[in-house]
């Protein structure tokens, strides 16, 4: 794959994750910056770049920086403040892992929570 390509497939991806994050459809989204629902989804899956006016509109959207969208960075200012925000930006492979992580954590609590309690 070329560099433009990936450039293109991990910008797309923090911006689905931001617009995930934020709850908003691709149609809302579209709506919110005058764009059209295919191209979101171009966007999205790094099919298609975006121009810096509208870059500006998605981050007003989504209150990220462009820093985050280009560079996958946060300002300290926008550091995620709950779980469900931090998992928005991992990556698929690393949600997956996080997801599978919490599914054995719960198993484990519930197990220690259901043993029966031994006489002393």
């Amino acid at each position: 794959m070329s560099e433009r390509k990936e450039y293109k497939t991990a910008m797309g991806r923090r911006i689905q994750q931001a617009r995930k994050a934020a709850q908003i459809t691709q149609m809302k989204f579209a709506e919110e910056i005058d764009v059209s629902t295919q191209y979101i989804s171009d966007l999205e899956r790094g099919i298609v770049g975006c121009s810096v006016p509208t870059l500006l509109k998605i981050c007003d959207v989504l209150d990220v920086s462009a820093d985050f969208l280009l560079r996958g960075q946060r300002a300290e200012s926008q550091k995620p403040s709950t779980a469900s925000e931090e998992f928005s930006t991992l990556s698929p492979q690393e949600q997956e892992l996080v997801k599978e992580g919490f599914a054995l954590l719960k198993k484990a609590f519930l197990l220690k929570h259901t043993e029966p309690k031994k006489e002393v």
